[in-house]
């Protein structure tokens, strides 16, 4: 059951969030009602979301210990100063807009409990109606090739029953033991604010000899991508993929054929990196603006695609007027063409 926050308590659930939305509140409220047989404590990280602080503007659980950050220091980040305040054993990582289905921790733990040559342990994605959604893990295939890996993601046609090794696990709802992820110095925060972070951290859990592991009984309902425009994540994804290729392809190769094992790695290299005071204020700045920047984007996009599909339906509606009595193409003919090699 939840008890007010307490580093010693076994059991850390730690939520990472952007801003404060009205779901983040949800989120917490059912984290705090989520009924286990084992005690668990709450932590919250509030990434900075705007030009300047501000106080929350949602009701916060009591007992619940809420951390907010001068920076957005992203998933990846968020993650790494929750697991300071606590000295706890094992610690789930939860997203704002993510909510626990019955049993979810008790079935992690119970997993962790049984099965100590695994380091992470995933849950299994549902809808509202408790449906399996895509993507909760899979395999590293091809090796050199991440923006593939979630295409051997098959939980949603052929749902696991019993505790499944895999290369892979998705982060939300998923549980790790904290001395694992000392041990492999936890996820790289250079993955910001998001994008790969739970392909990075399975793949150098391996590399350490731990399983990766997904526990079909333990589910949550997890809306995703959310946190970050569509039109952002490609442009995370084009910013990322190549990098991300060339730091695993040889280790998760060389793991080919294994759940895990002990094999040369880039092992968290970024801990001997040193920021200097102008570098990290003008990071900090940075990582506030980006969001809201990436957001009037989206919705500039957003108005751009509206746009086009007006034109294009008020051009269809003019070619069926001018039927065929112009057999040379069309100004608006001409035009629609233009308009196709927009999409």
């Amino acid at each position: 059951m939840f008890v007010p926050f307490d580093r010693q308590v076994r059991v850390h659930l730690g939520v990472v969030a952007l801003g404060d939305p009205p779901r983040l509140a949800s989120s917490l409220g059912a984290l705090v009602a989520h009924e286990s047989r084992h005690d668990f404590v709450v932590s919250c990280l509030v990434n900075r979301a705007s030009i300047r602080d501000a106080p929350l503007r949602v009701e916060l659980p009591d007992g619940v210990r809420v951390e907010r950050p001068h920076a957005n220091v992203g998933w990846s980040g968020g993650l790494h100063l929750l697991r300071a305040l606590s000295d706890g054993e094992l610690f789930a990582w939860v997203q704002d807009d993510m909510l626990p289905e019955p049993g979810w921790l008790d079935a992690l733990v119970d997993a962790a409990d049984a099965l100590p040559s695994v380091g992470v342990f995933g849950a299994l994605r549902v809808d509202d109606g408790g449906a399996v959604v895509l993507h909760s893990g899979g395999r590293a295939e091809p090796p050199d090739r991440v923006e593939r890996w979630n295409d051997t993601d098959s939980t949603d046609t052929h749902t696991p029953t019993e505790v499944t090794v895999l290369d892979w696990v998705t982060s939300a709802g998923c549980l790790t033991r904290t001395q694992v992820f000392d041990e492999v110095g936890g996820p790289d925060p250079r993955l910001w604010p998001l994008n790969h972070v739970d392909k990075d951290y399975s793949t150098h859990v391996r590399c350490h000899g731990y399983d990766v592991a997904l526990v079909p009984s333990a589910r949550v309902r997890h809306a995703g991508a959310r946190s970050a425009p569509n039109p952002f994540r490609v442009f995370l994804d084009e910013w990322r993929d190549g990098w991300f290729d060339e730091r695993w392809a040889g280790a998760v190769t060389a793991l080919v054929g294994r759940t895990s094992g002990v094999v040369d790695h880039p092992c968290a290299e970024w801990r001997t990196e040193e920021i200097g005071l102008i570098e990290g204020l003008a990071g900090r700045e940075a990582s506030a603006m980006l969001v809201p920047f990436a957001r009037s984007q989206a919705s500039t996009f957003a108005g751009l695609v509206e746009l086009r599909n007006h034109l294009q339906r008020t051009i269809a509606h003019l070619e069926r007027e001018l039927g065929e009595a112009h057999p040379a193409p069309s100004f608006a003919a001409r035009l629609m063409r233009r308009l196709r090699r927009l999409r």
